[in-house]
């Protein structure tokens, strides 16, 4: 699964100042890993549950989807932030130790194909005023497999 000509790069992530600045101490990863944690809970909160759910129109129907995105937009997107920022953090402290693991390449493919799939179907569907029932269980499951998808194989990373 890794892409064996990016090893040099992994290396060389895993042997910046920042990589080992991370690394070094004692409350540098658990601290950036607690960011990164807590940005997932509120992404997890907003575009997993609350957006995809009303999507499938399970949850909030007094609501529009356009309407409950807009409300939520700015902690989607700060959150999205704070996840790739942290996440890089955390993976130039581990990059070698990363590379080898089935895990972390099934979360990087998840995680370019959910940011891919949200900015661009998810956020076009947001638009209307209302989604087809059929739509938007479509739309919100594959959101929802993408989105859990991460978390999962982001758990997993630990234990492969």
């Amino acid at each position: 699964m890794p892409l064996e000509f990016t090893f040099p790069f992994f290396r060389w992530c895993d042997r910046t100042a920042l990589g080992e600045f991370v690394r070094g101490g004692s409350w540098q990863f658990p601290m950036i890993e607690t960011f990164h944690i807590l940005s997932l809970a509120v992404l997890i909160g907003t575009v997993v549950v609350v957006v995809n759910l009303r999507l499938m129109g399970v949850l909030m129907k007094g609501w529009t989807v356009s309407g409950l995105m807009t409300e939520l937009r700015p902690y989607l997107n700060w959150s999205l932030v704070v996840i790739l920022v942290s996440g890089v953090l955390l993976f130039l402290s581990e990059a070698e130790k990363a590379f080898p693991n089935p895990a972390f390449w099934v979360k990087i493919y998840l995680l370019f194909a959910a940011i891919i799939f949200h900015y661009t179907v998810v956020v076009r569907m947001t638009k209307h005023e209302e989604v087809s029932r059929a739509t938007g269980v479509v739309v919100g499951v594959i959101s929802l497999i993408l989105w859990l998808g991460i978390g999962w194989a982001g758990r997993a990373i630990a234990f492969v």
